[in-house]
């Protein structure tokens, strides 16, 4: 059987055109190559290169196993760059879930950034609300759930990657369009609209938390339609929507989108990501750290503290 060393070197004193220029090139001696070509052509009972010119020079026959010679150790080495690639986890594929908008923010430029830096990867998004994206983790179908906030699953790792401002969405006639801050007081009395799907529930969580107080619950609607709807649904008023500002890149005629303010700045909403302990795709891990890079965040696996932010958005 020829080994791959002895075509790289048949490849090599080709290329050289001669014997003992192709040794230097490899760090051998000459007397090794020459004995693994004279092996070579013993094996194959043909001879390869013509010893009565000077140099080293290939007969017809050399011309013709050379070529295919040529290809297979060009293939074998593409073979283990690739594998070298997969496990550094620059090429492959990562099967993202989320259920935030995808119009802008943080998803959308980490994930284009991402391809832009790895392009050998084939990035998945799959939209879905949490009960499905858990799923998908579950089975494996999903390699990373991107979420609002931070819970703890059992066999579920978990990460803060980003944050996001919050947006409250109005009709651009309202009276708090002309104001230059607003802030989470200034909602109170109003009348809201959620979806029902993710992340409506959470969403009116936070409502309630910022705006409910003894004697005053605030008016939210929940109703079975998407994002976009919500949104389109504003512009004909009396309602506002509050969402994180992945939204924006909505745009909807009439309607509006302006930053909520608390005391100590921008009114923010943390967003997690969440993997299968035993998940082995270095894909995944090379995503992780990654983002962490990008936004700044601790690179270990384990939950961190919801509150963590990472750069304001790009």
């Amino acid at each position: 059987m020829i080994e791959l060393r002895q075509l790289r070197y048949l490849l090599a004193a080709a290329q050289a055109g001669s014997f003992s220029r192709a040794a230097r090139n490899m760090n051998i001696k000459q007397a090794t190559l020459s004995r693994h070509i004279i092996e070579v052509e013993k094996r194959l009972g043909i001879t390869l290169f013509d010893r009565r010119t000077r140099g080293a020079t290939l007969t017809p026959n050399g011309k013709t196993y050379l070529r295919t010679a040529q290809r297979i150790v060009k293939e074998f080495e593409e073979l283990n760059e690739w594998v070298r690639a997969t496990q550094k986890g620059e090429t492959g594929r990562l099967a993202v879930g989320f259920y935030t908008s995808f119009s802008a923010g943080n998803l959308r430029a980490t994930l284009s950034d991402f391809s832009a830096r790895f392009p050998a990867v084939r990035v998945q998004g799959f939209e879905r609300d949490r009960d499905m994206l858990l799923a998908g983790i579950e089975s494996g179908l999903l390699d990373i759930a991107i979420m609002i906030g931070e819970r703890l699953y059992p066999g579920i790792g978990s990460r803060p990657l980003w944050s996001e401002r919050h947006l409250v969405v109005m009709p651009e006639g309202h009276p708090l369009a002309s104001r230059e801050r607003i802030h989470w007081q200034d909602l109170a009395g109003e009348r809201f609209l959620l979806t029902k799907r993710d992340p409506g529930p959470e969403t009116r969580n936070l409502l309630l938390g910022k705006l409910g107080s003894p004697g005053y619950t605030p008016e939210i609607d929940m109703d079975d339609i998407g994002r976009d709807t919500v949104i389109s649904s504003i512009a004909l008023g009396g309602r506002l929507a509050i969402f994180a500002e992945s939204s924006a890149g909505i745009q909807v005629p009439g309607v509006l989108f302006r930053e909520i303010h608390e005391a100590n700045g921008h009114s923010r909403i943390g967003y997690s990501g969440y993997w299968r302990d035993d998940n082995e795709n270095p894909v995944l891990r090379r995503f992780l750290d990654f983002v962490a890079t990008r936004y700044s965040l601790p690179s270990g696996s384990g939950p961190q503290p919801a509150q963590q932010s990472g750069k304001e958005p790009p």
